[in-house]
């Protein structure tokens, strides 16, 4: 199995135990409505410590295969009942699929309240808010950076520093019990500012591509505007339609 004392390449230790489970989950080892072995099992079989086996199992609720039930344990999804927009959503699931390493860095969290002309949409209701900013990167080249505005209660007694230095918030959204399952993203064209410029590595005034988010729960309510402008010369979002 894997072994943490680094005999092993490069590559994170949660993306090959990631991997893994994603390649028996697709070999119907686990079918779906079934509940993955416990945390400690996971440990012993992989030989890797919990907080490897946590990150691994946070990607794959973020790329639909895996959901928490409460009080229960992590179960397989039925992927015939449940669509894929998590892949769609997730940036760090989307560089992986292409062969990057996903990161973010210049990261802040801080507590604020609603201002009175609120950024991107008026979807959040008024009160005490979380602001996350965070630039991602790409093999550790700088691709966008996102603001992102989501109610405080939702955080309640959480690290948000913390959190918003973690690789991927839809999977800490989701440890929360408040995952992200559907957006509505408005795109648009914008001109890079000077905060904009500095964080991604571009002079000011290079175009780039503006996103404004609604995140929405599987109760269909908003748990996050967000703005996110993406430097289009290293990503360029594709969006696939179909005719009913």
């Amino acid at each position: 199995m894997l072994g943490e004392g680094g005999q092993l390449a490069s590559e994170p230790l949660y993306l090959r135990v990631e991997r893994d489970l994603a390649s028996q989950i697709s070999d119907g080892v686990w079918a779906p409505g079934d509940y993955l072995p416990s945390e400690q099992s996971l440990q012993d079989r992989y030989q890797v410590s919990r907080t490897t086996i946590r990150k691994a199992v946070s990607d794959l609720i973020v790329d639909g295969l895996l959901e928490i039930d409460r009080g229960t344990g992590t179960r397989v999804v039925d992927r015939h009942l449940h669509q894929a927009e998590p892949n769609i959503m997730s940036f760090s699931a989307t560089m992986r699929a292409l062969g990057h390493v996903p990161g973010v860095r210049a990261t802040h969290a801080c507590l604020m309240e609603t201002p009175d002309e609120q950024t991107a949409t008026d979807q959040i209701p008024a009160g005490r808010i979380v602001h996350i900013s965070r630039v991602h990167t790409a093999d550790d080249e700088p691709v966008s950076l996102s603001e992102s505005w989501l109610p405080a209660a939702a955080f309640a007694g959480m690290d948000i520093e913390g959190i918003a230095e973690r690789e991927s918030l839809y999977a800490e959204l989701s440890a929360l019990d408040a995952g992200v399952v559907q957006v509505s993203d408005r795109y648009g064209i914008t001109e890079a500012s000077e905060v904009e410029a500095a964080a991604l590595d571009v002079t000011p005034g290079t175009p780039l591509l503006c996103v404004d988010r609604i995140g929405y729960t599987a109760r269909n309510r908003p748990i996050e505007t967000s703005r996110i402008v993406v430097r289009t010369d290293r990503y360029r979002p594709m969006i696939t339609t179909r005719s009913k």
